[in-house]
């Protein structure tokens, strides 16, 4: 991942990890980011996501979906035109 430190998913799928995180290879780990410290990512970038559910909540967009095999919920910001069946690139912002 441009020579950031990753874990790899069962799926094979790379999730990016700040500084100071350490495992031993081949080391079961539990991954986990909030909701809001996910990113869009230009297509064909990022990390893979299957949209399952869209909800525009007021100023905030909520989308439930999968990555690496792994539902997970993502709630964006800003508006956005995406939906249920669609894919969509992300990128947990790892911590600082």
């Amino acid at each position: 991942m441009d020579g950031k430190s990753a874990v790899r998913a069962r799926d094979s799928t790379l999730l990016p990890i700040g500084p100071g995180f350490s495992a031993a290879e081949g080391k079961q780990v539990r991954y986990g980011f909030r909701p809001e410290h996910l990113s869009l990512s230009a297509s064909g970038k990022g990390i893979v996501a299957a949209i399952d559910v869209v909800a525009p909540t007021g100023s905030e967009t909520q989308v439930h979906l999968t990555m690496a095999g792994v539902p997970a919920v993502a709630v964006f910001r800003e508006r956005i035109s995406v939906r249920p069946g669609e894919t969509l690139y992300v990128e947990p912002e790892p911590p600082s």
